[in-house]
């Protein structure tokens, strides 16, 4: 139990400061552990560090920033970026673009939610991530009656543990392209866990909805080269209709149900 509280806390803090001079140290000191705790901490649940963490969350609300209009420099400056170059660099490497081809031409901006740490309750840290589906829910209330389009990334897990989460990132950051490419105006996508996604399409009908789902998914089978190796890009993909029975939860379970009716 001890373990998940330092979780929550650190994570508390990051979101609560991702504007601010976040260190290690600031936030080990905040939670009252030690740095080493706090780093195999975050090493056992996230897979990751606690600074790339911080650096993907950042660069995700900085993208949604980008989004809304504010200008590149002053988005730089917010989240601790000393120059135009460096947020620049950081920012490609997360996107796949630079930040003002990405206020262009993109609009998904929820690349690395925040991690849902209720997830975690009880000490026990799962293989799989989800994410604070908060926002999610909320624009979802008008979504009644209408359908989600559902995907996750083939082989993710395999990519991350043989040949390195930096290629993990890199065809995570090509499918989220993929699925932004295909949106259409009105349509919301959110990443809810790990390699799973959800699209709001605002579709009344299941054909409508799966004429969406198969312009993202005629793009499987392209190819993006990382870490040395060629790595095919594939979605699988399903559809749910939205309605009372899928919140809280109960949207993970609909989610990989969809999935698995489509799967061959």
């Amino acid at each position: 139990m001890k373990d998940f509280y330092i979780f929550a806390c650190s994570l508390e803090y990051i979101e609560n400061n991702l504007s601010g001079g976040i260190t290690q140290e600031k936030i080990a000191a905040h939670c009252c552990c030690s740095l080493s705790a706090l780093q195999k901490i975050w090493k056992y649940c996230t897979h990751g560090g606690i600074m790339t963490y911080v650096k993907k969350r950042r660069i995700t609300l900085a993208a949604a920033d980008l989004r809304r209009g504010e200008q590149v420099l002053d988005t730089a400056v917010k989240y601790g970026y000393g120059s135009n170059e460096a947020f620049t660099r950081a920012f490609r490497s997360v996107w796949g673009v630079n930040p003002s081809e990405f206020a262009r031409s993109r609009s998904f901006t929820s690349m690395y939610p925040k991690i849902n740490k209720n997830y975690y309750n009880g000490g026990t840290f799962m293989s799989k991530t989800r994410f604070d589906l908060t926002e999610l829910y909320d624009k979802l209330q008008d979504k009644k009656g209408t359908y989600l389009a559902c995907f996750d990334i083939k082989n993710l897990h395999r990519i991350n543990t043989e040949i390195g989460r930096k290629a993990g990132d890199d065809v995570i950051s090509a499918c989220v392209e993929h699925i932004d490419s295909a949106l259409s105006e009105n349509m919301m996508a959110f990443r809810i866990g790990g390699d799973e996604f959800v699209v709001a399409t605002g579709c009344t009908s299941p054909e409508d909805a799966a004429a969406f789902v198969k312009k993202v998914t005629d793009r499987n089978g392209e190819t993006i080269q990382s870490c040395g190796e060629t790595l095919t890009i594939h979605l699988h993909s399903g559809i749910m209709l939205y309605g009372e029975d899928s919140e809280g939860e109960a949207i993970y379970d609909r989610f990989e149900n969809s999935l698995d009716r489509a799967k061959p």
